[in-house]
């Protein structure tokens, strides 16, 4: 297996080598909303492989957060969307993408470029230069570009500059080896942005805006979307909390999977590809605590999984400096009672909550002893409640015990190579066919 997948990140490497020698280098971007998102994200794409099979879905805030593998039930569409991304980022990262030529490309970009303050015409010239350089490098993927929606944040002036974005790329993409499909008409409302059924902000959107984006485009992804909105309510513990559920209650119901639960560790996880040969759901919150668990077990518990994957905590120290790791604990103790009481049958997974950076983290200063504190607790805890402990720790902190420089992005989020070491942990023991990197295991 790592034979293969070193053979075909090879091979993709080769094919954008050679036919990148016709094009001239992007330049990178001058700007970022959010660098250290941006790395963490793009850091972990460049890693996964990507096959002729595959349907990408690429661009900015509108892909990242949308399941669209589950939307489709189809495994071959892999997201490379960053929330916050712009045309600049997107014509950068398009190379590594199109280079391993494959079957769709589906592109939603423009919007966070408007309310940087870009003019129309720029805007296209970076859309089209994206849809050159695409099918420059795979002549035979298909080339999709979603529009630009008019976000309910944007002035008069910034919505008409939207539509001019629109109005030029729909007459471009003919010429330029694209598709232009029309989804601002069916997301847009009277109001001339993001209807108020779609989204709770007017940026983002919900269940009822994903079902809507998802049906406006499986005509070009070629089966029918089957996510379909039922939103409920929950105590508020975040704007995205309450936005990452909304998407969670619009997909399609299933059975007797892995479910991976947690914060942004987990939600930023590409676990279906790190885990490609296993049923795995990733139900990740960033900015989730052990509280915000617990008041959404119910969703999780009637999806009957077979395993449950939990890594939860460290935002509650990080959030409330104050907290105690007992505190933590009491909450977590509900968590594996209510799972245990009510889907027996479900394997638990309890992970060791990860420890800080001292030298990236703003938020370092005693929040590892609590995490330490924290962690004997649930270690502890295997022997009452029979629940599996897992120490992913270990496996990425330093001699001193804290977070290993080179296993993250920003001091708490996790490098491409933490997630690597963190799937092959947990595939230890449980036959499960990992994605590994291959330049990693080499220098064992």
């Amino acid at each position: 297996m790592k034979r293969f997948l070193s053979i075909l990140i090879f091979t993709a490497a080769i094919a954008v080598s050679c036919n990148n020698k016709a094009l001239e280098p992007v330049a990178d971007p001058t700007w970022y909303s959010n660098p250290t998102y941006f790395t963490e994200k793009n850091s972990m794409y460049v890693e996964m492989p990507i096959d002729t099979n595959d349907i990408i879905m690429l661009g900015d805030d509108y892909m990242d957060r949308g399941i669209w593998e589950a939307f489709f039930a189809n495994r071959d569409i892999k997201n490379r969307g960053i929330a916050l991304d712009a045309t600049p980022h997107v014509l950068y990262r398009i190379d590594q993408i199109a280079g391993q030529a494959p079957k769709k490309i589906f592109v939603s970009v423009g919007f966070r470029d408007v309310l940087h303050g870009s003019q129309a015409d720029s805007v296209v010239i970076n859309i089209k230069e994206i849809m050159r350089r695409a099918h420059k490098l795979s002549p035979k993927t298909s080339l999709y570009y979603l529009g630009t929606l008019p976000t309910g944040n944007m002035t008069p002036e910034q919505i008409a500059e939207v539509k001019e974005i629109n109005t030029q790329i729909a007459a471009n993409a003919e010429a330029g080896k694209y598709t232009y499909v029309d989804v601002p008409a069916v997301i847009t409302g009277e109001n001339g942005t993001i209807s108020d059924q779609y989204t709770w902000n007017g940026v983002n959107l919900n269940g009822a805006g994903y079902e809507a984006y998802a049906k406006a485009i499986e005509e070009y992804i070629g089966q029918p979307a089957l996510n379909k909105a039922n939103d409920k309510e929950y105590p508020a513990i975040t704007d995205y909390y309450k936005h990452r559920l909304s998407i969670f209650n619009s997909l399609p119901d299933t059975h007797n999977r892995i479910i991976m639960v947690g914060n942004s560790l987990n939600n930023n996880a590409l676990w279906s590809e790190l885990l490609p040969f296993t049923d795995v759901l990733n139900r990740g919150i960033s900015g989730d605590v052990a509280e915000g668990v617990y008041n959404r077990l119910d969703d999780i518990i009637a999806e009957q999984p077979n395993k449950i994957y939990l890594m939860i905590g460290i935002n509650d120290f990080i959030n409330n400096p104050d907290k105690k790791a007992i505190d933590v604990w009491t909450t977590y103790e509900k968590i594996i009672k209510k799972i245990q009481e009510e889907i027996p049958q479900t394997t638990i997974y309890a992970q060791s909550v990860l420890p800080l950076s001292a030298d990236k983290s703003e938020q370092y200063g005693g929040v590892n002893s609590k995490v330490i504190e924290l962690n004997k607790l649930i270690e502890a805890g295997k022997d009452k409640y029979g629940y599996i402990y897992l120490d992913i720790a270990k496996e990425l902190q330093d001699a001193d015990g804290n977070l290993a420089e080179s296993h993250t992005t920003d001091g708490v989020h996790l490098s491409a190579t933490a997630y690597f070491i963190w799937a092959k942990q947990l595939s230890l023991g449980n036959r499960m066919i990992i994605m590994s990197d291959p330049y990693v295991e080499e220098q064992k």
